[in-house]
């Protein structure tokens, strides 16, 4: 089971930090390399490896030589990396265009009765495990690590994918930073080699009490 999202109006600081994303984002959209720079790695590359030729064979050599390939590969290099970057800031800039055009973003409303946090325990991040009501829990992980900055609260909405695709940020508090119950990280571990791991943003319909029972 998912969670349903809705559309609603910007806040002020949402619509303040797209727009700063655009920004950043048409700076990078329009970088490109300047000839000169190709230039001079090419004077560096022919001079480096005239000089490691001369020279008896010493660590010179190698040095110089290094320093020639370096100077080469980035000639070869560096302007196909340069249009691989400028293709994805402009993919990141049409989208966030697109979010703003649109005027509204979509979230779900939480209102949540108790919170627990199971704490990453190698490489998975953490899990917070969301009381819904009596019968259903939320479970959300922490993909992007920025969480705990203002989280859990028991009030806050959660973005949808594509307006967190491109902000990193997954909720927006409603109410102050509350304190979760902590479930053991190793335990949690355990559970999830034994039973599998919830998806993100899965409801399922089992009591908030017995997801503690992992601990």
């Amino acid at each position: 089971m998912e969670i349903t999202f809705s559309p609603r109006a910007f806040y002020p600081a949402e619509l303040k930090l797209l727009k700063k994303l655009v920004a950043q984002n048409e700076k990078m959209a329009n970088r490109k390399i300047k000839f000169s720079h190709l230039i001079i790695a090419g004077v560096i590359g022919i001079g480096c490896a005239y000089v490691a030729i001369k020279i008896p064979e010493s660590f010179w050599t190698f040095l110089f030589g290094t320093l020639g390939v370096f100077a080469f590969s980035f000639i070869v290099f560096m302007p196909y990396e340069i249009y691989k970057l400028t293709k994805e800031h402009k993919i990141i800039l049409n989208q966030v265009n697109e979010i703003i055009d649109k005027g509204v973003v979509r979230t779900c409303r939480i209102s949540a009765e108790r919170i627990a946090i199971a704490p990453e325990y190698e490489d998975e991040s953490d899990l917070y495990i969301i009381e819904l009501n009596k019968k259903e829990v939320l479970y959300l992980w922490d993909i992007g690590y920025n969480l705990n900055k203002k989280f859990p609260c028991s009030d806050f909405e959660i973005y949808e994918n594509t307006f967190f695709d491109c902000t990193n940020m997954r909720i927006y508090p409603l109410s102050d930073k509350t304190k979760p119950i902590k479930i053991d990280k190793k335990a949690k571990w355990d559970y999830m080699k034994k039973f599998g791991a919830p998806g993100n943003l899965e409801i399922r319909k089992i009591a908030f009490d017995e997801t503690l029972k992992i601990s």
